[in-house]
């Protein structure tokens, strides 16, 4: 019987001498150290020689030790059947780790308490990754102008922030698991956007786009969203985050300026008709692509309107006139030409003169006065209108 119990006792302390990650060593009834193994000698720096007898006390910080810690720890086990805990632990050489322990009581029979069982784990990478993961989550907490959200692999949505929230109006409880489609519009859906943006992020490292989003209320408005891939350390995509901001104000106050910029454009393009079949568009500031297609477009459609034989561009208040300002000038000439109408040049200055000769633009057959008045004459002749008195340049 005894070489059984014998035989029993060297498999256990074998298998215990097999556990090399995290410490498992008895204790007596008073908490000093009885076994040590390899695992704990790897956990502690100490050698069974060195702590053998030794309270487990000299494990704890001086500040645990001043507190009670030790003999606390050892009171609940008994009282309680276990204790578990956490807390900074030393090693031999002074320095500290964030423990795992587990201290289980050792009864007889009658209850008798003979010892304990000590299991330890090394925890401080694990506390560090949760201090580092709580810190993001207070930094992810207190950004509430911004929509920032983890998806998983397929787009469902495995986190939500207090920004998402005012964003969009829906609980965490509402939008966990849900796929992040379930905030565009039905066209949207319809045409798969949601997942080509996906598949796109994941493809180029990237995505960032603006456009409608839904509220909880069914309220739309314009977001500027940027999808970047979560991939694990062989590359491997996991997820996806999700940072997202309202424009619906600024797109709002573009297009307003837009807007205003549009009538301000109107306003410095007047068609203006001075005698009967006689029109005079007098053209201010810098001619580019967009004012030069409006501009021929207003002039047209007056053509269209008054019947118009003649059409006079007054450029007196052109600042510089160089190789694309002629071209726009004489893409309206030409279509003016197409409308029937004879189109004259004013109000062109000695330096507009020399740069137009020395940039080499051929005007072609257009006419042209030095201001206003002769070009007014020249407009009035061509009409077969009687001889009038014109004043002013």
């Amino acid at each position: 019987m005894q070489v059984a119990l014998d035989g029993e006792l060297a498999f256990y302390q074998q298998m215990v001498d097999g556990i090399t990650d995290c410490e498992v060593v008895r204790l007596d009834e008073t908490g000093a150290v009885r076994t040590w193994h390899e695992g704990a000698e790897r956990l502690y720096g100490y050698t069974a020689k060195e702590i053998v007898g030794r309270p487990m006390s000299v494990f704890y910080t001086e500040d645990d030790v001043r507190d009670g810690r030790p003999g606390f720890d050892l009171r609940t086990a008994a009282e309680n059947g276990q204790c578990v805990s956490e807390g900074w632990r030393l090693r031999n050489d002074g320095t500290q780790f964030w423990a795992a322990c587990t201290l289980t009581p050792i009864r007889g029979a009658g209850g008798t308490l003979y010892g304990y069982v000590r299991i330890t784990r090394d925890h401080t990478e694990r506390r560090e990754q949760e201090i580092e993961m709580r810190a993001v989550e207070r930094m992810l907490d207190a950004i509430t102008d911004y929509e920032v959200i983890r998806l998983d692999a397929e787009g469902l949505i495995r986190s939500w922030s207090p920004g998402a929230e005012r964003l969009k109006q829906f609980t965490a409880a509402e939008v966990m698991g849900h796929h992040v489609s379930m905030f565009r519009p039905e066209e949207d859906i319809r045409s798969g956007l949601p997942d080509r943006e996906l598949a796109s992020a994941a493809r180029i490292g990237r995505f960032e786009a603006e456009g409608w989003r839904l509220r909880k209320d069914g309220s739309r408005f314009w977001a500027n969203t940027i999808v970047s891939p979560i991939n694990d350390e062989s590359g491997e995509l996991i997820g996806f985050v999700s940072v997202g901001r309202d424009l619906s104000e600024k797109r709002a106050q573009e297009q307003l300026v837009q807007r205003q910029q549009e009538e301000i454009l109107e306003l410095s393009t007047p068609v203006i008709q001075v005698w009967d079949k006689v029109l005079v568009l007098p053209i201010i500031g810098t001619l580019d692509s967009a004012r030069a297609a409006r501009l021929t477009e207003g002039l047209l459609e007056r053509i269209a309107a008054e019947q118009a034989e003649v059409a006079i561009l007054d450029v007196s208040g052109v600042p510089a006139v160089d190789t694309e300002v002629a071209q726009h000038l004489l893409k309206t000439v030409e279509a003016a030409r197409l409308m029937g109408a004879v189109s004259v040049l004013s109000g062109v200055r000695p330096e507009t003169a020399q740069a137009i000769v020395h940039l080499g633009i051929d005007l072609g057959s257009l006419r042209s006065r030095s201001n206003l008045k002769e070009a007014l004459q020249l407009a009035l002749s061509i009409v077969g209108a009687t001889t009038v008195a014109v004043s002013g340049d």
